[in-house]
Protein backbone atom coordinates (compact mmCIF):
# COMPACT_ATOMS: atom_id res chain seq x y z
CA UNK A 1 0.00 0.00 0.00
CA UNK A 2 2.96 2.12 0.46
CA UNK A 3 5.08 4.07 3.29
CA UNK A 4 2.87 4.70 6.22
CA UNK A 5 4.54 8.09 6.37
CA UNK A 6 2.74 8.79 2.97
CA UNK A 7 -0.23 7.11 3.42
CA UNK A 8 -1.03 7.80 6.62
CA UNK A 9 -1.72 3.86 7.19
CA UNK A 10 -0.15 2.27 10.26
CA UNK A 11 1.00 -2.02 9.87
CA UNK A 12 -1.41 -2.48 12.54
CA UNK A 13 -4.08 -1.31 10.62
CA UNK A 14 -3.28 -2.68 7.35
CA UNK A 15 -3.01 -6.12 9.32
CA UNK A 16 -6.57 -5.29 10.61
CA UNK A 17 -7.59 -5.34 6.77
CA UNK A 18 -6.46 -8.02 5.51
CA UNK A 19 -7.66 -10.11 8.91
CA UNK A 20 -10.76 -8.76 8.03
CA UNK A 21 -10.35 -10.05 4.37
CA UNK A 22 -10.32 -13.14 5.01
CA UNK A 23 -13.38 -13.16 6.95
CA UNK A 24 -15.05 -11.85 4.59
CA UNK A 25 -13.21 -14.74 2.11
CA UNK A 26 -14.36 -17.20 5.11
CA UNK A 27 -17.76 -15.98 4.93
CA UNK A 28 -18.76 -16.13 1.34
CA UNK A 29 -16.73 -19.51 1.10
CA UNK A 30 -19.14 -21.06 3.92
CA UNK A 31 -21.87 -20.15 2.18
CA UNK A 32 -20.73 -21.51 -1.11
CA UNK A 33 -20.33 -24.74 0.21
CA UNK A 34 -23.30 -24.26 2.37
CA UNK A 35 -26.03 -26.36 0.56
CA UNK A 36 -23.28 -29.17 -0.19
CA UNK A 37 -22.64 -29.13 3.75
CA UNK A 38 -26.43 -29.98 4.37
CA UNK A 39 -26.77 -32.76 2.12
CA UNK A 40 -27.69 -31.20 -1.12
CA UNK A 41 -24.28 -32.42 -2.49
CA UNK A 42 -25.63 -33.06 -6.40
CA UNK A 43 -27.15 -30.02 -6.30
CA UNK A 44 -24.13 -27.75 -4.62
CA UNK A 45 -21.88 -29.90 -7.35
CA UNK A 46 -23.79 -28.46 -10.20
CA UNK A 47 -23.63 -25.18 -9.40
CA UNK A 48 -19.99 -24.84 -8.86
CA UNK A 49 -19.50 -26.94 -12.16
CA UNK A 50 -22.24 -23.91 -14.11
CA UNK A 51 -20.13 -21.55 -12.21
CA UNK A 52 -16.82 -22.68 -12.70
CA UNK A 53 -17.71 -22.87 -16.63
CA UNK A 54 -18.66 -19.05 -16.40
CA UNK A 55 -15.98 -17.85 -14.40
CA UNK A 56 -13.31 -19.76 -16.38
CA UNK A 57 -14.23 -17.86 -19.63
CA UNK A 58 -13.31 -14.25 -18.50
CA UNK A 59 -10.07 -12.48 -18.83
CA UNK A 60 -7.02 -14.38 -17.17
CA UNK A 61 -10.34 -16.71 -15.73
CA UNK A 62 -8.63 -20.45 -16.30
CA UNK A 63 -5.16 -19.77 -14.32
CA UNK A 64 -6.44 -18.46 -11.87
CA UNK A 65 -9.60 -20.58 -11.41
CA UNK A 66 -7.43 -23.81 -11.63
CA UNK A 67 -5.03 -22.06 -9.17
CA UNK A 68 -7.59 -21.29 -6.15
CA UNK A 69 -8.96 -24.82 -6.99
CA UNK A 70 -5.68 -26.56 -6.25
CA UNK A 71 -5.35 -24.29 -3.26
CA UNK A 72 -8.70 -25.02 -1.73
CA UNK A 73 -7.95 -29.14 -2.00
CA UNK A 74 -4.45 -28.80 -0.66
CA UNK A 75 -5.46 -26.75 2.34
CA UNK A 76 -8.83 -28.63 3.49
CA UNK A 77 -6.95 -31.91 3.20
CA UNK A 78 -4.44 -30.53 5.67
CA UNK A 79 -7.10 -29.35 7.97
CA UNK A 80 -8.64 -32.63 8.21
CA UNK A 81 -7.16 -35.38 6.42
CA UNK A 82 -5.16 -38.20 7.54
CA UNK A 83 -1.49 -37.73 8.93
CA UNK A 84 -0.29 -38.64 5.58
CA UNK A 85 -2.67 -36.87 3.41
CA UNK A 86 -2.51 -33.82 5.46
CA UNK A 87 1.60 -33.79 5.22
CA UNK A 88 1.54 -34.78 1.55
CA UNK A 89 -0.57 -31.73 0.84
CA UNK A 90 1.02 -29.50 2.98
CA UNK A 91 4.39 -30.51 0.97
CA UNK A 92 2.66 -29.89 -2.23
CA UNK A 93 1.63 -26.46 -1.05
CA UNK A 94 4.75 -25.33 0.36
CA UNK A 95 6.08 -26.44 -2.94
CA UNK A 96 3.76 -24.48 -5.25
CA UNK A 97 4.58 -20.78 -3.13
CA UNK A 98 8.56 -22.10 -3.12
CA UNK A 99 8.82 -22.84 -6.97
CA UNK A 100 7.02 -19.76 -8.03
CA UNK A 101 8.78 -17.79 -5.78
CA UNK A 102 12.36 -19.30 -6.72
CA UNK A 103 11.17 -19.36 -11.02
CA UNK A 104 10.58 -15.38 -10.07
CA UNK A 105 13.78 -14.83 -8.27
CA UNK A 106 15.51 -17.04 -11.51
CA UNK A 107 14.07 -14.83 -14.25
CA UNK A 108 15.43 -11.57 -12.00
CA UNK A 109 18.78 -12.78 -11.52
CA UNK A 110 19.35 -13.66 -15.44
CA UNK A 111 17.89 -10.29 -16.75
CA UNK A 112 20.24 -8.56 -13.55
CA UNK A 113 22.99 -10.84 -15.65
CA UNK A 114 22.14 -10.12 -19.18
CA UNK A 115 22.28 -6.09 -17.90
CA UNK A 116 25.64 -6.19 -15.89
CA UNK A 117 26.90 -8.19 -18.58
CA UNK A 118 26.53 -5.48 -21.26
CA UNK A 119 23.88 -7.99 -23.37
CA UNK A 120 21.06 -6.60 -24.88
CA UNK A 121 17.64 -7.57 -23.46
CA UNK A 122 14.93 -9.52 -25.57
CA UNK A 123 13.07 -7.67 -28.41
CA UNK A 124 10.24 -7.97 -26.25
CA UNK A 125 10.60 -8.18 -22.32
CA UNK A 126 6.80 -7.93 -21.24
CA UNK A 127 6.39 -11.97 -21.24
CA UNK A 128 9.13 -11.74 -18.89
CA UNK A 129 8.22 -9.41 -17.05
CA UNK A 130 4.42 -11.00 -16.81
CA UNK A 131 5.00 -14.08 -15.63
CA UNK A 132 7.22 -12.82 -12.42
CA UNK A 133 3.76 -11.01 -12.17
CA UNK A 134 1.88 -14.10 -12.13
CA UNK A 135 4.56 -16.22 -10.24
CA UNK A 136 3.72 -13.37 -7.55
CA UNK A 137 0.06 -13.51 -7.67
CA UNK A 138 -0.12 -17.23 -7.21
CA UNK A 139 1.92 -16.86 -4.11
CA UNK A 140 -0.50 -14.12 -2.96
CA UNK A 141 -3.39 -16.04 -3.68
CA UNK A 142 -1.59 -19.42 -2.10
CA UNK A 143 -0.78 -17.12 1.43
CA UNK A 144 -4.54 -15.60 1.61
CA UNK A 145 -6.35 -18.65 0.70
CA UNK A 146 -4.96 -20.85 3.41
CA UNK A 147 -5.86 -18.96 6.26
CA UNK A 148 -9.40 -18.61 4.52
CA UNK A 149 -9.83 -22.35 4.01
CA UNK A 150 -8.43 -23.00 8.14
CA UNK A 151 -10.76 -21.08 9.35
CA UNK A 152 -13.88 -22.40 7.35
CA UNK A 153 -12.41 -25.88 8.18
CA UNK A 154 -11.42 -25.41 12.39
CA UNK A 155 -14.43 -22.86 12.97
CA UNK A 156 -15.15 -24.23 16.66
CA UNK A 157 -18.34 -22.43 16.66
CA UNK A 158 -19.91 -25.32 14.52
CA UNK A 159 -18.72 -29.26 15.83
CA UNK A 160 -16.32 -31.84 14.51
CA UNK A 161 -18.83 -33.21 11.82
CA UNK A 162 -19.80 -29.97 10.17
CA UNK A 163 -16.18 -29.14 9.95
CA UNK A 164 -15.66 -32.08 8.36
CA UNK A 165 -18.37 -31.89 6.03
CA UNK A 166 -16.76 -28.44 4.92
CA UNK A 167 -13.26 -29.71 3.86
CA UNK A 168 -14.71 -32.29 1.97
CA UNK A 169 -17.01 -30.01 0.06
CA UNK A 170 -13.91 -27.68 -0.52
CA UNK A 171 -12.22 -30.22 -1.99
CA UNK A 172 -14.68 -31.14 -4.10
CA UNK A 173 -15.29 -27.42 -5.18
CA UNK A 174 -11.17 -27.35 -5.16
CA UNK A 175 -11.58 -30.42 -8.29
CA UNK A 176 -14.35 -28.71 -10.06
CA UNK A 177 -12.45 -25.27 -10.05
CA UNK A 178 -9.06 -27.11 -10.96
CA UNK A 179 -10.34 -29.33 -13.36
CA UNK A 180 -12.64 -26.67 -15.24
CA UNK A 181 -10.34 -25.62 -18.64
CA UNK A 182 -11.52 -22.91 -21.33
CA UNK A 183 -13.81 -24.07 -24.16
CA UNK A 184 -11.65 -21.34 -26.52
CA UNK A 185 -9.58 -24.17 -28.57
CA UNK A 186 -8.88 -22.33 -31.71
CA UNK A 187 -5.75 -21.43 -30.75
CA UNK A 188 -3.85 -21.99 -27.89
CA UNK A 189 -3.23 -18.95 -25.41
CA UNK A 190 0.33 -17.55 -25.87
CA UNK A 191 2.63 -17.15 -23.09
CA UNK A 192 1.86 -13.21 -23.75
CA UNK A 193 -1.70 -13.37 -23.43
CA UNK A 194 -1.67 -15.85 -20.30
CA UNK A 195 0.80 -13.61 -18.31
CA UNK A 196 -0.77 -10.80 -19.54
CA UNK A 197 -4.21 -10.78 -17.78
CA UNK A 198 -2.42 -12.93 -14.55
CA UNK A 199 -0.20 -9.70 -14.25
CA UNK A 200 -3.31 -7.45 -15.04
CA UNK A 201 -5.30 -9.88 -12.40
CA UNK A 202 -3.14 -8.91 -9.81
CA UNK A 203 -2.66 -5.23 -10.71
CA UNK A 204 -6.03 -4.66 -10.27
CA UNK A 205 -6.41 -6.74 -7.47
CA UNK A 206 -3.29 -4.66 -5.97
CA UNK A 207 -5.34 -1.06 -7.01
CA UNK A 208 -8.59 -2.64 -5.00
CA UNK A 209 -6.35 -3.83 -1.64
CA UNK A 210 -5.13 -0.03 -1.87
CA UNK A 211 -8.54 1.60 -1.96
CA UNK A 212 -9.91 -0.53 0.60
CA UNK A 213 -6.90 0.12 2.64
CA UNK A 214 -7.54 3.78 2.49
CA UNK A 215 -11.36 3.47 2.77
CA UNK A 216 -10.70 1.50 6.06
CA UNK A 217 -8.06 3.72 7.64
CA UNK A 218 -10.65 6.47 7.38
CA UNK A 219 -13.35 4.89 9.03
CA UNK A 220 -11.10 3.75 11.78
CA UNK A 221 -10.43 7.25 12.34
CA UNK A 222 -13.49 8.03 12.41
CA UNK A 223 -14.71 5.33 14.23
CA UNK A 224 -12.26 4.91 17.35
CA UNK A 225 -13.20 1.11 18.00
CA UNK A 226 -14.90 -0.15 15.25
CA UNK A 227 -17.11 -3.27 15.15
CA UNK A 228 -15.58 -6.24 14.56
CA UNK A 229 -16.50 -9.17 12.18
CA UNK A 230 -19.24 -11.71 12.91
CA UNK A 231 -17.10 -14.63 12.13
CA UNK A 232 -15.11 -15.46 15.89
CA UNK A 233 -13.01 -18.91 14.96
CA UNK A 234 -10.26 -17.51 17.21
Amino acid sequence: VGDPEETGITAAQLREIERRRVVRLAISLVNRIAKFVSGDEEVAKEEWSAKAKELVEVRYGEELLNTVGKVYKLVATQATGSWSDSTDAKIAEHDLKVNAAMEAMEIQQKEEEKSEGGEEGDADQLPKFLKVMWLVTVIDISTTLREVVMKVCLDVSVDSETRKKRAKAIQVLGGIFEETKSMEVDNKKSARHLYQSAAQAAMENHMQKMREAELKAEAKANKKSGASANFDLD
